[in-house]
């Protein structure tokens, strides 16, 4: 088992750790804490579906370094969206995009993926340094409440999952993204917790 504190040289060292086994990894970013591993590694990422219970139909968000990485992902973006991005990213926005990129069903389903450019400069630096999206869904199981307490969520994860960032409390959000879907004509807000305006986003 490998825990660290999370900054962008420890994030590589466990990150790469984790690669090497094709293991998933728990570690905050600047909404709640997510379990997440490197967006192509596929067994990783089915070992997550398995060790929190989560239904196929529910595929997990990526977190990208930057709008380089988007390419990775083969999304399509239009003017409008792209304003969008422009405007909000950075943050805690999770927007729901048009892909052709096929398969990975645990993040890509009727060609729409959910993607997010976090806050955190330690977390898109070391993203950025693995090259490659990552995976991150909520840490906690499946239909469960999400407790933010890194020691809450430890406890819940200590016999299935190997490798750890954690951050003072004071340093993590406790508030869970606002998903926007972007893949259409109309903009829907999915999630909500800030009860921003959609017109806000235009």
């Amino acid at each position: 088992m490998l825990i660290m504190k999370a900054d962008t040289a420890d994030a590589v060292k466990v990150f790469k750790k984790a690669a090497s086994s094709h293991s998933p990894v728990i570690f905050p970013t600047d909404t709640i804490y997510g379990i997440g591993a490197e967006f192509f590694d596929v067994f990783a990422n089915e070992k997550i579906s398995k060790i929190k219970g989560r239904e196929a139909n529910k595929p997990f968000p990526v977190l990208i370094s930057d709008f380089k990485q988007m390419d990775d992902l083969k999304i399509i973006l239009t003017n409008k969206t792209k304003r969008i991005l422009d405007k909000l990213w950075p943050g805690p926005f999770t927007f729901i995009l048009e892909t052709d990129l096929e398969g990975y069903s645990y993040a890509v389903n009727n060609g729409k993926i959910a993607v997010r450019l976090p806050d955190k400069k330690w977390l898109r630096d070391a993203i950025s340094m693995m090259h490659t999206p990552f995976t991150a869904t909520s840490a906690n199981l499946s239909g469960e409440v999400y407790n933010g307490e890194f020691r809450n969520i430890f406890e819940i994860f200590k016999n299935d999952i190997d490798y750890f960032l954690y951050e003072e409390p004071s340093s993590q959000g406790n508030t869970p993204s606002t998903i926007v879907d972007v893949s259409g004509e109309e903009i829907n807000i999915l999630r909500n917790p800030l009860a921003i305006n959609i017109k806000d986003l235009q």
